[in-house]
């Protein structure tokens, strides 16, 4: 039997129930004793929702089925701050069994230890042959000691989704190149009828969105150069920024400097917004609110000189150290990185899968969109860039600094130079600290 619960929508009511032990929400998992033949592990979801969380209960139904002793008992961590309640429950050491861990965090709960290496189950798993090696590489070299610490099952990057049946209207075609991308906000802009050109995401994940427009508009090919400095105040992106802050207000609603994924989707979805900028995930909340035909996508532009700079992430399972059952995690997050798993998982939420054999089935290649987005992956002149996620201090950095002074550059109390500069230095900063300590 699964159990379901979503947890207040208020960090300050979560961290007093972690404090004081509070019984309406107990992070472990633990509800009493169970019968001494099952055992229950407790999965948390960093990001639930309407179009996530059905997908996973189902998931976990299967895996009952498969594993009758063994209960899952599923909490979604509302995404506003699911950074924050890993990280309390990290310090209160009530971690989960397993849960879904971003890349970006995977360098700091490494460095808190508060993850299972999985090298010796990864190792002695048949169906790790499915999985590309990149990608295990990839995550093994976000940590110094090389260890494996997450296992990817979806990878996703931001594209371009527009109102199809808008830009027929005004007999425009999706932009190819960055000029396009400002003037068709501008062609669709009608505020008097409360419609804007654009919904930008100036709160939560903002960095995000912002750092793969940057280096798809600059085409700057590493975001650090050999000698350690960083290239976000690279001139061109100082260009980009200027033009992407002087949407706001005019060309978006002033409230988009609070927009986390969620607002702007449904500034997107409610006929608000004409453009936004945000991953597959969003796909079938799309098609749910806005159907097909009114809907289109296109990845982000080239840049000038036709280069193609993508920003891909990889997001996956991790065991937290302090499992009371790690075999019987290991069982669940092997059979959510199986084949059957994943093609069912990305094709209901809209991303593309890791594994090799459920890539190659049909429901991956059929979308254009998602053709078009493989065939830019499997180009070999795209560049991928390669975001610190190494750095321990990243999603710290992000969060607490570099997030609320973009929203400083949006209201105008910040130049956006001083903001690119700030953010270069920060990340040098934090880059020499661990070359340092390494």
């Amino acid at each position: 039997m699964i159990k379901t619960r979503i947890p207040p929508l208020s960090l300050a009511v979560c961290l007093a129930l972690l404090l004081t032990s509070c019984s309406a929400w107990d992070p472990s998992g633990q509800e009493g004793p169970e019968a001494a033949d099952v055992i229950e592990l407790t999965f948390w979801d960093e990001n639930p929702g309407e179009s996530r969380t059905p997908y996973y209960e189902e998931l976990f139904r299967r895996f009952e089925a498969a594993h009758p002793g063994i209960r899952v008992n599923y909490v979604g961590v509302p995404v506003s701050f699911n950074k924050q309640q890993y990280d309390v429950a990290i310090a209160a050491n009530t971690m989960p069994d397993l849960a879904a861990v971003n890349a970006e965090w995977i360098a700091d709960f490494a460095a808190k230890d508060a993850l299972l290496p999985l090298d010796d189950y990864y190792a002695a798993w048949p169906g790790r042959e499915e999985i590309p090696q990149s990608f295990i590489d990839y995550n093994r070299g976000l940590v110094p000691d090389e260890k494996l610490y997450q296992l990817p099952n979806t990878l996703y990057f931001d594209v371009l989704w527009y109102r199809a049946d808008w830009f027929r209207e005004a007999g425009v075609g999706a932009p190819e190149r960055w000029d396009g991308f400002f003037e068709r906000i501008r062609q669709l802009n009608r505020p008097e009828l409360g419609q804007y050109g654009y919904s930008l995401r100036g709160g939560a994940g903002s960095i995000t969105q912002l750092t793969s427009m940057l280096y798809a508009y600059s085409g700057q090919s590493a975001y650090f150069r050999e000698d350690g400095t960083c290239t976000i105040n690279d001139p061109r992106h100082l260009e980009f920024l200027k033009r992407y802050i002087g949407l706001y207000g005019q060309y978006t609603k002033n409230s988009d400097i609070l927009n986390g994924y969620k607002e702007m989707v449904s500034a997107f979805d409610s006929g608000t917004a004409a453009l936004i900028s945000h991953n597959f995930g969003s796909y079938h909340d799309h098609m749910a609110s806005l159907g097909g035909d009114r809907v289109g996508a296109a990845l982000l532009p080239r840049a000038k000189d036709g280069s193609r700079v993508m920003v891909t992430v990889a997001n996956g399972y991790s065991i937290f150290r302090s499992a009371k059952h790690p075999d019987a995690a290991w069982n669940l997050l092997q059979f959510l990185m199986s084949e059957e798993s994943q093609t069912y998982w990305n094709a209901h939420v809209g991303q593309i899968p890791t594994n090799r054999r459920s890539l190659e089935s049909g429901a991956f290649r059929e979308p254009a969109l998602i053709r078009e987005a493989l065939a830019a992956l499997e180009d070999p002149k795209t560049v991928r860039l390669h975001m610190p996620y190494d750095l321990p201090n990243y999603a710290k950095a992000v969060k607490q600094q570099i997030e609320p002074n973009f929203q400083k550059v949006l209201t105008g109390e910040l130049a956006p130079e001083l903001f690119l500069d700030d953010w270069a230095a920060l990340m040098e900063r934090t880059y020499a600290q661990y070359h340092h300590e390494e």
